[in-house]
């Protein structure tokens, strides 16, 4: 654990590393969100984000980190205002997740002993997150950048600790952490928007045996 860190903040961080998923929930019907929370608890999953952008988002942080304290990190994602940062901490989240890097949201999410996640593309982004306290770095989007890009970006940078995101499929999930990724953000393939169940504990199964060796 980083001890030059909040306590809180450091150990989401490590368990975010330790997990090496962060299950990504984009979802347009939040009423089974404790539900889908359970299903990817039970088979390994320690850490998700609900994206901010639908309006009953925060709702659902606030009641899955009520069920299930201890049990999963739940953070928010598509964070773009200091704004957003304070309501996911007072929701109960442990980490707040950005599509860009914005210092004052780092600062303000540090300073709320939550774990930023910024996102970053470039080598000015990611030197930029970083100068603003952010370890963990949401490499967006992924999927179109490709795993070449990641093994380009820490040759310079090569103890960036980066968290590919953004059309990431499980299969790929293996692929991405040999290239060097500390951790994946995975969503679609992972969560179905409506929140259904059917497969996910499947889903999640095969994305924890991935992030961790196993078969897929």
């Amino acid at each position: 654990m980083d001890t030059s860190r909040p306590t809180a903040l450091a150990e989401t961080e490590d368990r975010i590393r330790a997990g090496r998923i962060v299950a990504v929930l984009r979802l347009r019907d939040h009423r089974h969100a404790v539900e889908v929370a359970e299903t990817l608890a039970e088979a390994g999953v320690t850490a998700l984000e609900f994206t901010l952008d639908h309006p009953d988002s925060l709702a659902a942080v606030e009641r899955v980190a009520a069920r299930m304290p201890g049990t999963i990190a739940v953070g928010a994602g598509t964070v773009l205002s200091p704004t957003q940062v304070t309501a996911a901490r007072d929701a109960g989240a442990r980490f707040v997740v950005c599509p860009h890097t914005d210092p004052l949201i780092i600062t303000t999410a540090i300073g709320c002993r939550l774990a930023p996640l910024p996102g970053v593309t470039t080598p000015t982004e990611l030197l930029a997150a970083q100068q603003a306290g952010a370890r963990l770095l949401k490499l967006f989007p992924a999927g179109p950048l490709g795993i070449g890009y990641l093994k380009a970006l820490r040759g310079p940078f090569e103890h960036a600790e980066l968290v590919p995101t953004g059309g990431v499929e499980i299969d790929a999930i293996g692929d991405w952490l040999a290239a060097g990724a500390t951790a994946v953000g995975v969503g679609s393939s992972l969560v179905d928007r409506t929140g259904a169940l059917d497969g996910l504990a499947d889903r999640a199964r095969r994305a924890v045996a991935a992030a961790h060796g196993g078969a897929s």
